[in-house]
């Protein structure tokens, strides 16, 4: 069943303008998968940006089903909301969802996974810019390496990249890991790139594949990890860990920063870093664009990005981990 979340605030508008002050705002957002840290941190920040405005907002969760998806979209125009934010389970799905809510004069947004119209064009995004930050996570993995000795004589470095390859976002997500490494860690050989896929990208469904890809190369001696998200970095690090692979030798990098990267950090090794990303404002600015356009009529930013730190265990307790 759907995750529902209703918070309904009876006030007037905050600021008065666009809308009459009798008539509360409905904004609603549909998450692929509302039980992952990500998106649970995504909607409080929806949340929480719609009661400082006085906006009842709804929360919906498709648990990576399509046809949940598809029904959630329905609920919420059937309810008369007036926007609709959603992190869609497949893009293909994209024109379908996009030409319902906008002939029945709902305004729509994507958070983190960008779709076209039926026209081809960009729908109105707020995210992370994905190749740039699998890029700068393929900087600070070489440069970390490099600083390690990984790359002296004798060592047979190489590269473990699971991904999702028809997600183009995920996708994109390691050929900016992958730029960035041939370009600060040139020792390393094409050949030594290993590049696998998997349905979901979630830490029980990347375990298996790291699992083989390690069992097929006992030649390596380092690794470097390149995660699309948290899980695709620390599944592979269980994966060495409990087959006894020296952790010493191996870097990975998540990209997300929940609080599974912070429990990472307490550990006692030092194997992990992350581009910690801001999910929570990447639903605050969401929901503030949203309400600036309904009220006011401002238009919608094609793309708005919101953007990541690299974090080490050096200074990890520099950052807020509650969101």
């Amino acid at each position: 069943m759907a995750v529902l979340m209703v918070i309904t605030i009876a006030s007037a508008m905050a600021n008065g303008g666009g809308e009459t002050a009798d008539k509360t705002l409905k904004i609603g957002y549909v998450s692929k998968m509302l039980t992952h840290p990500w998106f649970i941190q995504e909607s409080q920040g929806i949340e929480d940006k719609c009661a400082e405005l006085g906006v009842e907002y709804k929360a919906i969760d498709a648990n990576l089903n399509d046809e949940m998806f598809l029904s959630a979209i329905d609920t919420l125009i059937a309810q008369g909301t007036d926007a609709i934010l959603f992190c869609i389970t497949d893009p293909q799905l994209g024109p379908v969802v996009v030409d319902k809510c906008r002939e029945a004069g709902i305004a729509v947004m994507t958070i983190d996974d960008n779709i076209v119209d039926s026209s081809d064009n960009p729908v109105p995004h707020v995210g992370m810019p994905t190749t740039e930050v699998g890029y700068q996570g393929g900087e600070a993995l070489a440069n970390l390496a490099r600083k390690r000795g990984f790359f002296e004589e004798g060592n047979n470095v190489k590269v473990m990249s699971i991904t999702v390859s028809f997600k183009t976002f995920l996708l994109e997500r390691t050929q900016g890991y992958h730029d960035a490494l041939r370009k600060f860690a040139p020792e390393i050989p094409e050949e030594n790139y290993i590049q696998e896929d998997n349905a979901t990208g979630m830490f029980e469904d990347v375990l298996p594949v790291a699992a083989s890809v390690l069992n097929a190369n006992p030649d390596a001696t380092h690794w470097l990890v390149t995660g699309i998200n948290d899980d695709s970095a620390l599944a592979p690090l269980r994966v060495f860990e409990e087959a006894g692979f020296p952790l010493e030798n191996v870097i990975a990098c998540g990209l997300g920063g929940y609080k599974t990267s912070y429990e990472e950090f307490q550990k006692d090794h030092d194997s992990y870093i992350v581009n910690k990303t801001q999910p929570y404002n990447e639903g605050k600015k969401a929901a503030e664009l949203m309400y600036a356009y309904l009220t006011e009529g401002t238009e919608l930013p094609d793309v708005t990005y919101v953007p990541g730190t690299i974090v080490y265990k050096e200074n990890y307790q520099d950052f807020d981990w509650s969101m």
